[in-house]
């Protein structure tokens, strides 16, 4: 047996436990500092995501007005767009509330 230099006593497998644990307690800032540097662009690119999907929506909804005869600009088209913003809205939150009671 080999004694360290607190006193405990510990064989070929302590020295190996200790090695590794030296080494995550090395790794550990460089993870959190990764983590850090990283956060701001990944928050910016689920932004983007979502930009962009807003644009794709938006571009479906007036597609599909324009689809049944609702010329651009009109009320009847700007009444078409509302009512499908306010059906996709209804079934997202029919989505969010099954997945929440799935809990």
């Amino acid at each position: 047996m080999h004694r360290g230099k607190y006193g405990d006593d510990f064989g070929e497998q302590g020295l190996v436990y200790r090695a590794i644990e030296r080494g995550l307690w090395a790794l550990a800032p460089g993870l959190i500092l990764l983590l850090a540097l990283t956060y701001p662009s990944m928050k910016a690119a689920r932004q983007d995501a979502a930009t962009r999907m807003d644009i794709t929506i938006a571009a479906e909804n007036a597609e599909y007005c324009v689809k049944w005869g609702m010329a651009a600009g009109t009320p009847e088209h700007l009444d078409c767009i509302r009512d499908l913003v306010a059906i996709r809205a209804r079934s997202e939150q029919r989505v969010r509330d099954e997945a929440a009671s799935d809990f």
